[in-house]
């Protein structure tokens, strides 16, 4: 499904000269614009889903019940509560007064997130506050043990947030969402477009994101990733949930951002037509340009650019204005809402 797109087919005469003109006004209007949008599929799409939760999530509830009451007790700094819930044989080898004295040396946890990974592994997301007094934002796997009937953490993992190299984009896909989020939510990837550019591959694909930035609940998102294919095999070039994924199936018309490439050379306005009856969606950069998307029979949006290196990346807000309408002018609703 996700394999490099292939060359176009022959063309008539008459399409052939009219591809000739469109050239053309490309190219002169290439000067004006620092646009370098290549499409190498139709822009249609797979059918957004509306699933917005896994079937089998309750099978998991006991090993993100034991994570999360150990992350708890170690928020609150009880320790020794923490410790309890350590499996049996990890307490032989490390006594509490040093399992202590490590965790106090890290610092201190704010109020994690937790969620299932696979059978015996838990994925959270916490903000753990250093001595030093800076902070960080922590997204890690703990694997945890079934001993005597009862679950115990055993030991938490950090994860590398580049995925590795895959052979082909399938599994870049699902290598990209195990590593932010977990196995059992690879089963939820949707493919919505592939497109190539800059001798990579774009891909813009929805799943189900258990922890979504500012959403307390799981939420389907669209993501933009950019891969190049390498000698080792299809790698991450940026792109991805952060820092404004496409949060569908609360709106109309969803919508992210994002930056790729090298040094985040270039950035992607990007969304999700959830609403067969629209036929617009308009936006402002925080620069001030404006973009008019015709999604008449559409289900994707991508704008790509180049960045300007003496601007700041609009991470915190970057979208000035939006608005989507149907056939008739009237608004549908948009996810971000607009600023404006």
């Amino acid at each position: 499904m996700a394999q490099t797109a292939a060359p176009a087919r022959p063309i008539g005469r008459r399409l052939f000269v009219f591809g000739g003109m469109a050239i053309v006004l490309v190219l002169v209007l290439g000067f004006g614009s620092r646009l370098a949008h290549v499409a190498t599929i139709p822009n249609t799409g797979l059918p957004a889903s509306n699933s917005r939760s896994l079937s089998n999530l309750a099978a998991y509830d006991a090993q993100v019940n034991v994570t999360r009451e150990y992350l708890l007790a170690l928020s609150r700094l009880d320790y020794a509560a923490a410790y309890q819930l350590l499996a049996p044989d990890v307490r032989s080898r490390l006594t509490q007064a040093q399992f202590e004295q490590d965790r106090r040396a890290e610092g201190v946890l704010g109020q994690p997130a937790v969620w299932a990974d696979d059978a015996s592994s838990t994925r959270a997301e916490y903000v753990l506050g250093k001595p030093d007094g800076s902070s960080d934002t922590r997204r890690h796997r703990f694997l945890v043990r079934q001993v005597d009937g009862r679950w115990w953490v055993d030991r938490e993992v950090p994860i590398d947030p580049a995925p590795p190299a895959e052979p082909n984009l399938n599994a870049a896909m699902t290598q990209y969402v195990l590593t932010q989020a977990g196995r059992i939510w690879t089963s939820s990837i949707e493919l919505l477009r592939q497109e190539g550019f800059e001798g990579g591959q774009l891909l813009l694909f929805s799943y189900i994101e258990p922890h979504p930035p500012g959403i307390l609940t799981l939420e389907r998102i669209a993501v933009l990733t950019y891969w190049v294919d390498s000698a080792d095999g299809w790698r991450y070039q940026g792109g991805g949930s952060t820092p404004d994924p496409a949060g569908m199936s609360l709106a109309d018309v969803a919508l992210g951002f994002t930056a790729f490439g090298p040094n985040q050379q270039y950035t992607a306005y990007y969304g999700v037509v959830e609403n067969t009856n629209a036929v617009s969606v308009s936006f402002k950069e925080p620069n001030g340009a404006g973009h008019t998307e015709n999604v008449k029979g559409q289900r994707t949006i991508l704008f790509l650019n180049e960045r300007n290196p003496f601007e700041q990346l609009p991470f915190r807000q970057p979208f000035l204005s939006i608005s989507a309408k149907d056939v008739y002018g009237n608004n549908l609703r948009t996810n971000p809402e607009s600023p404006g």
